[in-house]
């Protein structure tokens, strides 16, 4: 009798864990917005060097940002850090891969952040 409970103990486990799997599964799945990294062109990459070239690039596609660092910024790796993290919070779309290294980041670009970023420019910093 003892082992007829066990047995059914664990036929419930089992099953319980399976239901929850897919259940996870399918929520996971309708909170995807649809977007997928096949739907990138990679036959061309935009590449810039400064902020007037970034906004010449599309919107959604490829964008290779080359960080002009003088000998000032490679000294201080705290200064090309925050340079790199201020790219690409400013133009890479966040729902795709961003690649960086320390002279410059790979990343699909978006223009959704460019006005909110001259608004912040005259507003006062936060404390």
């Amino acid at each position: 009798m003892r082992l007829l409970g066990y047995f059914a103990t664990f036929i419930l486990t089992v099953g319980a864990a399976v239901v929850l799997s897919v259940f996870s599964i399918n929520v996971l799945a309708e909170q995807g917005d649809g977007k997928s990294s096949a739907d990138i062109d990679q036959s061309s990459v935009c590449v810039a060097s400064s902020d007037e070239q970034a906004l010449n690039c599309p919107a959604g596609e490829m964008f290779m940002a080359r960080l002009a660092l003088s000998e000032a910024d490679v000294e201080n790796p705290l200064v090309r850090d925050r340079r790199l993290l201020n790219t690409m919070a400013l133009y890479c779309d966040t729902n795709y891969q961003i690649h960086q290294t320390q002279t410059g980041v790979l990343c699909v670009l978006t223009h959704e952040r460019i006005n909110v970023s001259s608004d912040e420019t005259t507003a006062e910093p936060a404390e």
